[in-house]
């Protein structure tokens, strides 16, 4: 393995144009968008299917996928890389629903590894970013099923009825581990945070088709082996105006744990001396500037996310706006 890094990361994101895409995701950073109808842009991502491009600084143009490869533990942290070696763990995305997504279901590691090729599985968070008054989210059941009674009630809408819906507001998260079924509703801006999975089984997808009439696979069999059938009408935490200049704790789960900060102070001091791992920030308010050892400097501003390796182990978050607001991540 190469040298340690010893300086921030910054990514031009890949995306995607699914059937339910919209087209706030540029925006809210305030930037061109290359097309329309996106749904999806995976922002720190090791994904063959879409992953994120270095854009600044001696590695320009390499993927996220090659970096890992090239430098591992001096990228990872040596706790992250004996884990996971030189799969980036984590799969960090945008999400636009412009309309409703499917009811779908994900699988955990154990179901991943031996029914896909050794993958992991899929537990998640959402943030929500913005909503339309009307959005909504389904997560979890609210009333009991089982298998049996799963495979009838997915030939129709009458799954809807059995789903909890939730009404987001700006700043609520939910935690979603593997087989908790669940849908964005359109209207929704949303922060993913995920394992480094693209395995989705979906349970019902609103008769929708694509532009030759074809309606996209169902994935009922998977899906009913990793369901969690239990009763879960978990609601969100909500964020939206944590203590200011504190990390607030959100998730804490053995895939990430996550953390807002509330900035109004002109600076203030991360010590990551603890941790053996990466961690990002996405700046979701505002626009600060990143300091470290080295001399290093890296300004961000809302929609930006920044990648410090595990070799920094310090640094200084600047402000340069008269608040801002981040969401920090990392593998515990």
């Amino acid at each position: 393995m190469k040298t340690p890094l010893t300086a921030p990361l910054h990514f031009t994101p890949a995306y995607k144009q699914p059937l339910w895409g919209g087209n706030k995701i540029y925006d809210y950073k305030g930037l061109p968008a290359p097309a329309q109808g996106i749904g999806e842009t995976w922002e720190i991502s090791g994904m063959p299917g879409g992953p994120s491009v270095v854009d600044r600084g001696q590695l320009r143009g390499k993927t996220l996928a090659e970096v890992t490869a090239e430098y591992g533990a001096g990228l990872l942290g040596q706790k992250v890389f004996n884990r996971f070696g030189t799969h980036f763990p984590l799969l960090v995305k945008l999400i636009d629903a412009g309309d409703d997504l499917s009811i779908q279901v994900h699988p955990d590691d154990d179901y991943a590894r031996k029914h896909h090729d050794g993958s992991l599985g899929k537990t998640e968070m959402w943030y929500l970013l913005d909503c339309t008054p009307e959005a909504t989210i389904r997560a979890g059941w609210e009333k009991e099923t089982n298998p049996t009674e799963l495979r009838k009630i997915v030939q129709t809408d009458e799954v809807l009825s059995f789903l909890k819906l939730h009404k987001p507001r700006h700043g609520d998260l939910f935690y979603l581990p593997a087989g908790k079924v669940h849908s964005i509703g359109a209207g929704c801006l949303i922060l993913e945070i995920q394992e480094a999975s693209d395995i989705t089984y979906r349970l019902f997808d609103f008769n929708r088709t694509d532009a030759r009439g074809m309606k996209r696979e169902l994935h009922i069999d998977p899906a009913s082996e990793v369901i969690n059938y239990a009763v879960d009408t978990e609601g969100a935490k909500n964020f939206a105006t944590p203590e200011p200049n504190k990390l607030v704790t959100m998730v804490v789960s053995p895939y990430f744990r996550t953390s807002v900060l509330s900035l109004t102070d002109e600076s203030f001091h991360l010590d990551l001396g603890s941790r053996d791992s990466f961690t990002f920030y996405f700046v979701e308010e505002g626009e600060v500037a990143f300091e470290g050892q080295g001399g290093w400097s890296e300004k961000v501003r809302k929609g930006d996310f920044l990648l410090l390796p595990a070799p920094i182990k310090e640094a200084d978050i600047k402000l340069h706006s008269s608040s801002a607001k981040l969401i920090e991540c990392f593998v515990p």
